[in-house]
């Protein structure tokens, strides 16, 4: 059986626990989904689009490489994806966060092709995660004369990768919530003994505090739709 069946089967199991499908983090499974996008009459290609948009963890998942490699292609023209723009394939290395992505902003970014190379410089602006071996490819880079390479150091020397950020609200409105009595630690909201189904962020969520607390925090925040909900602890700390 194909991974991306295997992962349909396990999307019906989890509408019954009332989950979302899973993130996807195994590299052949995204593969599989490449594969279905590239046949552009294949039965699953819309939803393999969306998976691998929308629902392939970023960071150094062996996942994140195959999207960040394809996403490179795209890119470069060596494929075509109608439904997935060059414009939009920065973007989406842009929420990626570090490894595999890092590696293929710089490829770009230390290319032949100046267009490219200038766009993947303005992402690269954004990114905080990198590796020493990233850092020297950039300072190897603007030794040898390369501009795009100036240009972004000189930009994380200026920190624009924080002072480019949204303005945060001068104003921020909370509601409180009584999460329990005395001192109570980050346990309450992720159980240790739970912390098997960490990397399961909305399955790991059903475990903070009960299910009763859960519904009055959702209840809150109908309630009070314009505030942050607070949790506090009731004659003692929070750490």
């Amino acid at each position: 059986m194909s991974l991306y069946k295997t992962y349909l089967e396990e999307i019906e199991s989890r509408k019954e626990q009332g989950l979302k499908p899973k993130p996807i983090d195994h590299g052949g499974l995204v593969a599989e989904l490449i594969a279905q996008i590239r046949d552009a009459g294949h039965e699953h290609r819309a939803a393999s689009l969306d998976f691998l948009i929308y629902n392939t963890l970023p960071g150094t998942t062996s996942a994140a490489g195959v999207k960040a490699r394809f996403l490179k292609e795209i890119i470069l023209g060596q494929v075509d994806v109608p439904e997935i723009t060059s414009t939009l394939a920065f973007e989406l290395l842009s929420h990626m966060k570090g490894g595999p992505s890092v590696e293929v902003l710089l490829d770009l970014a230390l290319g032949d092709d100046d267009v490219i190379a200038t766009d993947a410089g303005e992402v690269l602006k954004t990114q905080v995660y990198l590796y020493e071996a990233d850092k020297e490819r950039l300072t190897t880079a603007l030794a040898a004369g390369n501009k795009v390479a100036r240009d972004v150091l000189e930009s994380y020397a200026e920190a624009e990768f924080f002072t480019r950020l949204p303005d945060i609200d001068e104003e921020i409105k909370i509601v409180t919530y009584v999460a329990a009595e005395g001192d109570i630690s980050t346990d309450l909201l992720s159980p240790g003994n739970q912390a098997h189904s960490r990397s399961d962020r909305e399955l790991h969520g059903k475990c903070m505090m009960t299910e009763a607390a859960q519904a009055e925090i959702n209840a809150l925040k109908l309630q009070h739709p314009d505030k942050q909900v607070m949790l506090i602890a009731e004659k003692g700390t929070m750490g």
